[in-house]
């Protein structure tokens, strides 16, 4: 909903989860700005980019693969021989 105000702005008024809210707030708070200058910046980036000022995209195989390599779910190895010892281990375990 928008409201029309006579100082040539319009009023913005969403719905936004308030666990975001808070944490974009902190965000833009620690950045120097308040919600208000950071919807703006976003608004005029749009606008001077003529479309989103990130690029969206889906999340692809790869970019799952990588996120998991990043996190620590993925068991990491000094050598070779570690590896290989972890993967008799697990093979041992199996039988």
């Amino acid at each position: 909903m928008t409201t029309r105000t006579d100082t040539n702005k319009t009023q913005l008024r969403v719905s936004v989860a308030i666990a975001d809210y808070d944490t974009a707030s902190q965000l833009f708070h620690e950045l120097g700005m308040d919600m208000t200058t950071a919807i703006n910046l976003f608004l005029k980036q749009s606008i001077a980019v003529n479309g989103l000022p990130f690029r969206p995209h889906l999340i692809t195989d790869t970019d799952k693969a990588i996120r998991e390599a990043h996190s620590d779910q993925v068991q990491h190895f000094t050598s070779e021989t570690d590896w290989q010892t972890s993967i008799r281990h697990e093979l041992n375990k199996a039988h």
